[in-house]
């Protein structure tokens, strides 16, 4: 899971500074990053399916709620921000799609803080 973890947080980072730099330079969310708030999206995704199937498996996290909400609240955020960077066709968009990246970012902070031995 940490590999898994690892790619998020790179695709994460990316979305988030690429959002950055369309808002600094006032450019509209375009297919670049919009590709990339939709990787992101699949990642959480990917993390997701490979924490259910370990749930599955027998090894049951503490909390199910908890971390089953943070999953489900990143892949919206993720989601929500790709929808606002399309339709809010100014630098705008693209500001929000990079601070829905960064916001995924700290729920995968906060998910290896509460579940330290559950992504190893």
């Amino acid at each position: 899971m940490t590999a898994l973890s690892i790619v998020v947080a790179v695709l994460a980072g990316l979305t988030a500074a690429l959002g950055g730099y369309y808002a600094l330079r006032e450019l509209n969310a375009d297919l670049v990053l919009l590709g990339g708030a939709a990787l992101l999206a699949l990642s959480w995704v990917v993390l997701g399916v490979a924490l259910g199937l370990r749930d599955l498996a027998g090894a049951t996290p503490p909390d199910r709620i908890t971390l089953y909400g943070y999953l489900l609240t990143a892949l919206m955020l993720a989601v929500g921000g790709g929808w606002a960077g399309l339709f809010e066709r100014s630098r705008w968009g693209s500001l929000v799609v990079g601070l829905t990246a960064l916001v995924t970012i700290v729920l995968l902070m906060r998910l290896h803080q509460i579940w330290p031995g559950g992504f190893a």
